[in-house]
C-alpha cells in the first residue's frame, strides 16, 4: 500500500517535551538524592553458580530488583570457519525478558542488546585463556529477567562466575560495577530510574560501567554513554575500581566454596571405589 505524501511523519523515537520543563527537572533531581544508601554504596548483592541443568555452566545474580541468568553452552567448532585459529572464540548473547523492563522489549534483538553483546565479550575475552581451545567456540547466553539498573554490570560479573562454573580455563575472577553521574553527583550501582535521569537530565551526564581482572589488577572493558569530560571519567573510574575491589571476594569466596565441596565429594568418591575393589579382591582370595 503506498505512503500517504501528505502525512508529516514523526521520528522514529522520540522524547516527551515535558521532560525538558523546570518542573520535571527539579522533580527528577530530588530523585537522586537517596535516603536508603549512600551515594558510593552498592545495593545487596546475591550471587549463585550453577542454577540450570541444561547448561555446563551457569550463575544467577541479583543487584537489588536486577535479576540476570547466564548459561555457558559446551565449546563447538565455530561456524563457517575455514581457517584454523589458534585461539578460541567466544559467542555472547544479551537478552531483556519482554517483561523485565518497564516498555515491553520486542522479541528481535535490538540496538541496545547489541551493544551489551559486543561490550561483554569485550569483557570476556581477557579472562579466558582461550588458547586452551583452539578452533572452537564458546557460547555465553545472559538473560535479564528484571533490569532496575546496572544490568550490564551484573550480566559480566554473572558470567565471569558461569564460565568458572563451566570448567573453562581462565585467568582471572572478573566483576563489573557501573556508575551513573549528572552534573557533580556520582552515584555507584544505580537503580532503573536513577540510570534514566543520569542518561537525560544536565550538562553533563552519563553513565560508566566498569570490569576489572582482581589479582591481575587489569580493567578488561570500560562502556560509557552519555556526554562525560575527561576529568568526571576518570573521577568515576577510581570510584568504579573501589566498587569492583568490594564485589570481587564475594565471587572468590562463592567459587572456592564450590572447588572445595568439589574436591571433598572427589575424595569420598575415591574412597568408595578403593572400598569395592578391596572387597573384590577379598573375595576372590
Amino acid at each position: 500500500m503506498p505512503a500517504d505524501q501528505r502525512r508529516i511523519n514523526g521520528p522514529d523515537a522520540s522524547h516527551s517535551y515535558k521532560l525538558y520543563s523546570k518542573e520535571y527537572l527539579q522533580a527528577l533531581e530530588n530523585q537522586l538524592n537517596r535516603t536508603d544508601r549512600g551515594n558510593e554504596e552498592s545495593r545487596k548483592i546475591f550471587i549463585e553458580s550453577g542454577i540450570l541443568s541444561n547448561s555446563r555452566g551457569s550463575a544467577y545474580i541479583e543487584m537489588g530488583n536486577t535479576k540476570v541468568t547466564v548459561a555457558v553452552v559446551d565449546p563447538r567448532e565455530i561456524p563457517k570457519n575455514n581457517k584454523y585459529r589458534e585461539e578460541g572464540d567466544l559467542y555472547c548473547d544479551f537478552k531483556f525478558s519482554p517483561f523485565s523492563c518497564v516498555k515491553r522489549k520486542l522479541p528481535q534483538t535490538d540496538a541496545e542488546e547489541k551493544s551489551y553483546a559486543l561490550a561483554l565479550k569485550r569483557a570476556l575475552q581477557p579472562a579466558v585463556c582461550r588458547y586452551t581451545f583452539p578452533n572452537f567456540q564458546v557460547d555465553v547466553l545472559v538473560n535479564v529477567l528484571e533490569n532496575d539498573g546496572s544490568a550490564l554490570a551484573a550480566a559480566i560479573t554473572a558470567a565471569g562466575l558461569a564460565l568458572s562454573d563451566a570448567g573453562i580455563p581462565m585467568y582471572d575472577v572478573i566483576t563489573a560495577a557501573c556508575i551513573g553521574i549528572s552534573e557533580d553527583k556520582f552515584l555507584v550501582d544505580p537503580t532503573g530510574a536513577e540510570e534514566e535521569i543520569c542518561n537525560l537530565v544536565g550538562s553533563v551526564h552519563g553513565t560508566i560501567t566498569m570490569a576489572r581482572l582482581s589479582r591481575l589488577e587489569q580493567i578488561s572493558e570500560v562502556f560509557q554513554s552519555g556526554f562525560l569530560p575527561l576529568d568526571t571519567v576518570k573521577k568515576g573510574c577510581e570510584i568504579l575500581l573501589k566498587t569492583n575491589q568490594d564485589i570481587a571476594p564475594l565471587v572468590q569466596q562463592l567459587i572456592s566454596k564450590k572447588v572445595t565441596k568439589q574436591v571433598k565429594a572427589n575424595k569420598l568418591a575415591e574412597l568408595e571405589r578403593m572400598e569395592v575393589t578391596i572387597i573384590k579382591e577379598e573375595k576372590m582370595e
